[in-house]
Parts: structure tokens; sequence; C-alpha cells
């Protein structure tokens, strides 16, 4: 009886250590750090973890006879750590759409085929206290799975099916490390769920689930974290730390015959956007222009980062000498295609000015501050040709 309670003691104590942490991390995670539909959702897996954890633990001292509640009470607390599992399952699955961006979920359609699963179950888990499908509970209040205990397991793993089908295929596509990483750090979570899923089956009178959510949160928070490293939060792009290092090593290698292409990018009355528009749709002028950027600089194997504000810098190392300003209009011409087809009120447009650097002795400062130059001059006519 002593090595019971000293075993129920020991799981509550790391209950309650899983909920601070939950609280910590969740203060911690700020829209700083992640993008705000990333944001809004980890926080969302946050909360449900929290709350399984309180309804788990209750749970725990009811089946270990600790407490004796009510018959009201015991479904009620059933009733929601079974929809805490689903719930968490299906917002683990929304988060990883949302952390990679996978573009065939953004159609309504999708998803709403998607969330049928859930809401399926958990309309199943709230008439069970009278039908019985999902769980009953015995004389001695302990829960009874039902006929349809199986339906609600296979609901939960078709999201984690999904997260695998989808975190694998972006970590084959993604053209970048951060990406890779995000999609395999991904994809351990779900191997950590599905081994203490296992675990569970074989304990009775404890269940360790909320230890794989905890998991799984920590695992996210601490790629949160990396990401935020070398990665600017509103864009997704690199930032001026990732820029300063990667941009310091491929200048050492720079030569005649091997030049590097520095492109300072500036976006053109971007002020105006924010006064009239406001700052969240400013924000979105600048996820525009970093989504264009992108997808330009990716066809010439290049690099991209917002440095700071309404500042972007690219960099392009062809095999043999070229022509800077093929890039440039690249980049105008994507851009023009972009305002054609989001129809804002508004038309965005950037000055690039650039640098060849060709002496690997040449700073990394020295190269901006010409690059820098030439926007300014560009920046300047930009604004001459708006008066006439």
């Amino acid at each position: 009886m002593k090595l019971q309670n000293d075993a129920l003691i020991a799981f509550l104590i790391f209950q309650a250590v899983f909920f601070f942490l939950d609280i910590y991390i969740i203060r911690k995670t700020t829209r700083d750090i992640v993008r705000q539909a990333e944001y809004h959702f980890f926080s969302a897996l946050i909360c449900t973890h929290l709350f399984y954890l309180v309804m788990n633990s209750l749970w725990t001292l009811n089946e270990y006879e600790m407490i004796h509640f009510s018959r009201e009470i015991m479904t009620a607390v059933c009733a929601a750590s079974l929809a805490c599992v689903v719930l968490c399952s299906f917002v683990f699955f929304i988060f990883t759409v949302i952390k990679i961006g996978f573009s065939p979920t953004r159609k309504r359609t999708v998803r709403i085929i998607s969330s049928i699963p859930a809401v399926t179950v958990l309309v199943m888990i709230l008439l069970s206290p009278w039908t019985g499908w999902i769980f009953s509970l015995d004389d001695h209040l302990h829960i009874v799975h039902g006929p349809l205990y199986t339906f609600m397991l296979i609901a939960a793993s078709i999201y984690l099916v999904a997260v695998i089908c989808i975190a694998g295929y972006n970590m084959a596509t993604a053209k970048t490390i951060v990406k890779r990483k995000s999609s395999a750090a991904l994809l351990l979570s779900v191997g950590m769920i599905i081994a203490f899923v296992v675990i569970d089956d074989l304990l009775y009178t404890a269940s360790v689930l909320p230890v794989a959510i905890f998991a799984v949160i920590f695992v996210i928070f601490i790629n949160l974290l990396e990401s935020n490293i070398n990665n600017d939060a509103l864009t997704g792009m690199n930032n001026r730390r990732k820029a300063d290092d990667f941009m310091t090593d491929l200048l050492s290698t720079v030569s005649e015959s091997q030049p590097l292409y520095l492109f300072m990018c500036d976006l053109n009355s971007f002020k105006s956007v924010n006064d009239i528009y406001g700052h969240p749709e400013g924000d979105e002028a600048l996820r525009i222009c970093s989504s264009v950027l992108k997808r330009v600089i990716a066809r010439y194997n290049g690099f991209a980062a917002r440095i700071g504000g309404d500042e972007f810098l690219l960099s392009w190392q062809p095999n043999q000498e070229a022509d800077p300003e093929i890039l440039i209009n690249d980049v105008n011409r994507a851009l023009d295609e972009q305002n054609m087809e989001l129809s804002k009120p508004y038309n965005l447009s950037i000055s690039i000015g650039y640098a060849v650097c060709k002496d690997k002795r040449e700073s990394l400062y020295s190269c901006i501050k010409r690059a820098d130059e030439m926007l300014y001059l560009r920046k300047n006519e930009y604004y001459r040709n708006l008066k006439k």
C-alpha cells in the first residue's frame, strides 16, 4: 500500500511540474519569436494540455480511490480528459499546417473536411454519459471503454498520420536547413507520442499521455527558439544576425572570376502604407515583399534576409560574371505580378542598389555601404519621378 501511495505522490508531483512548465513556456512564447497564427495555436495546445493535466490528476486520484467523487463529477472529468486528447491531436495538426505553410490546407473546403473527425468524436464523447459510445463508468466509478472507443483513437491518430505526411513531405522538399530542422522536430514529436501511447496502453491506473503531449510542447518550444535565433518572426526570412554570419563566410570565397553580388533593397513609400492603412497592413506588405524576394532569389540559388524595418538584403554568387540588373528586373516583375494578383489599394514597389564584391579582403560593412550608396541614388530617383 505504501508503494502504491509513493507512486501516486510521484505521479502527482510530475503532473504539477509539467503544469508549471507549461505556464513558463506560454509566458516565454511571445509574438516576438513566432508568427501570430502559430502563436495562437501553440498557446491553444498548451492551454488544452494544462486543462488535461488537471483532469488527468483528478481521474488518477479517483482510480487510486484517494478521493471519492460523485458519479456526475467523474463523468465530467472522464469526458473532459478524453476530449483533451482529441483536441490536442487536432490543434497539433493545425499548428503543423500553419508552421509549414502546407498550401492545400489553405482551401476552405479542405479545412472543413479536416475538422470532421475531431468534431464527430467530441460530439460522441459529450453524448457518452447517456449512450456509452466512447466510455461509461462502472459501479466503482472506474472508466470502461465503450464500443466506439477505438474510433476515437483512430480519429486522433488520423491527425498524427497527417502530421507525419506533411512534415515528411516538407522535409524532403525544403530548400533551407531551417525548414528541414523544423519538419524534423515535428516528426520527432509524433514519434514520442506514439512511444508514450504504447506505454500508456500497458498501464491502467495512471496515464502517461500528458507526458507525451508535454514532450511535443517542449520540442516545439525549443524549435521556435532555435528558429528565432536566425529567423525574422514577421516574415520567416533570415534575420540580420544570420545575414552577417552567412555573408561574412561567403565573402571569403569571392574572386575576380567568381564575384558576389550584394543587393540592398528598400520598400518605396512604406511609411505611407503604415500611416494610411495601419501597421497591421504594413506588416502584411512586408510579408508580401519578403515572399516575392524569397521566391525570386531561390531561382538564383541566392540568399535573402530582412535586416530591419522595410530593408532587405539579397546576395547572388553565379559561377561567372553576370548582370545584376537581371535579378533586379526579375524582382520588380514579380512584385508587379503580385500587385495585380492581390489588388491591394496600394502598389508595392522596391528600390534596389547593389555592389559587386571581388576582393575577399573587403569587409561586409564596406560592401553594404557601396550597395547602400546606389540604393540612395535610386531611392531619390524614384521620388523625383513620383513628383512629376
